[in-house]
């Protein structure tokens, strides 16, 4: 990648979006593709304490520490797939049907392939996330359905003691 400035670092993301759902026992039960996926995206969280002098008459911030470290995701799906279904009615699927809400709890891997052709391409891993649903499922419409997500980046450390959170590598050219 070239250092800035350069126009070759402009970007205009494109990518495939996969998750590999964990079971209740927090095993993977297999990456796949979410299908088109028009929005995602990843913002770290931070959360600082700030300490103030009372020294003097004005308040002095003379320390700020890091007191909380996380990220978030965000990302909308717009292929209604059984399995993305399951997924934003927090349920599972059983032949044609999907159970609603027998599955609350939905966490997994999160994996991003960059696939622009203008700019880097960067894929991302997000090690662990936990997600939910943030829309409304319309099964009536004059304009295409969207599911959206958000999620909660969760620390796994014990897999991944050098970057617990995420890792986003620039594979262009490669």
């Amino acid at each position: 990648m070239p250092e800035a400035p350069s126009t070759l670092n402009y970007y205009l993301g494109k990518g495939i979006l996969m998750f590999d759902r964990f079971d209740s026992d927090g095993l993977p039960t297999g990456l796949y593709d979410l299908g088109n996926a028009p929005a995602f995206s990843i913002q770290p969280v931070v959360e600082k304490l700030a300490h103030y002098s009372s020294r003097g008459g004005v308040r002095e911030k003379d320390l700020e520490v890091v007191t909380l470290v996380g990220a978030t995701v965000k990302f909308t799906l717009d292929e209604m797939s059984a399995k993305n279904l399951a997924m934003a009615m927090l349920g599972e699927v059983s032949g044609k049907t999907v159970r609603g809400l027998t599955t609350p709890q939905l966490q997994g891997e999160l994996q991003f392939f960059g696939t622009n052709s203008v700019g880097p391409n960067y894929n991302a891993v997000i090690w662990k996330v936990s997600l939910k649903p943030t829309s409304e499922l319309g099964f009536i419409s004059d304009d295409w359905a969207k599911i959206e997500f958000e999620g909660e980046c969760l620390s796994d450390a014990t897999g991944h003691p050098t970057s617990p959170y995420y890792n986003i590598t620039d594979v262009t050219g490669s």
